[in-house]
């Protein structure tokens, strides 16, 4: 049965307006006409979220999102961090009509940055046992798991003991997040400078600015 997209367009609008009102401005809601490989952004509430305007189309995140997908008239969750160090947790929903191949597409985008800032604050506080900490070298690394997890892990061990999210930090929490990596032994791997500044959400030379600053101290 074909699908009435103007209907559709008007009732997801009010839907997205009920959502955005009821969960505030941490949740922003994007409704996308879509054919083909053209997505029209036609309602977007909180948008402070992702900075969406309204010419925009979907973002990279959003786009693999929609790639990803099976088959049409389904949902996918899946979460990505902004160039402002921003943690976004979102779901896309798609709802159209298969034969004329043109779609409604919802994205409501959850900014839980500062929840996972609370969620640090509590694993924190109720901690009791502290995890030995062990250099890394090149041969361990060949020996013992895939580089780029290792250099996954080995970041994500580091900032969670600062305990703050990415857009948080200062450069003073940067530098000291460098530091302790490079006592790990991480910046022995090929590419970990840019592995690094893009979790980081500095340049590369930033790092190169940071080791440096850290060899003189």
């Amino acid at each position: 049965m074909a699908i009435d997209l103007n209907d559709l367009a008007n009732y997801l609008t009010s839907f997205a307006d009920g959502l955005g009102r009821l969960f505030g401005q941490n949740c922003e809601i994007a409704l996308f006409s879509s054919k083909g490989s053209y997505h029209e952004l036609i309602f977007v509430v909180n948008n402070r979220v992702t900075g969406r305007k309204s010419e925009d189309q979907m973002n990279y995140y959003e786009l693999e999102a929609f790639k990803k997908l099976q088959a049409h008239n389904g949902h996918t969750v899946f979460s990505y961090t902004t160039r402002e160090g921003r943690s976004i947790k979102a779901v896309l929903f798609i709802i159209g009509d298969v034969l004329k191949e043109e779609y409604m597409i919802m994205v409501i985008s959850f900014d839980i940055t500062d929840y996972l800032l609370a969620s640090k604050v509590f694993q924190g506080f109720c901690s009791i046992d502290e995890t030995a900490e062990n250099k890394v070298n090149e041969n361990s690394v060949r020996d013992s798991e895939n580089i780029t997890t290792l250099m996954e892990r080995l970041v994500s061990e580091v900032v969670d003991e600062i305990r703050k999210p990415i857009s948080y930090l200062s450069k003073e929490d940067k530098v000291k997040i460098v530091n302790m990596l490079n006592i790990k032994g991480i910046f022995l791997i090929k590419g970990s400078v840019e592995y690094v500044a893009e979790k980081l959400c500095v340049s590369r030379y930033t790092i190169y600015n940071y080791l440096e600053e850290i060899h003189k101290n």
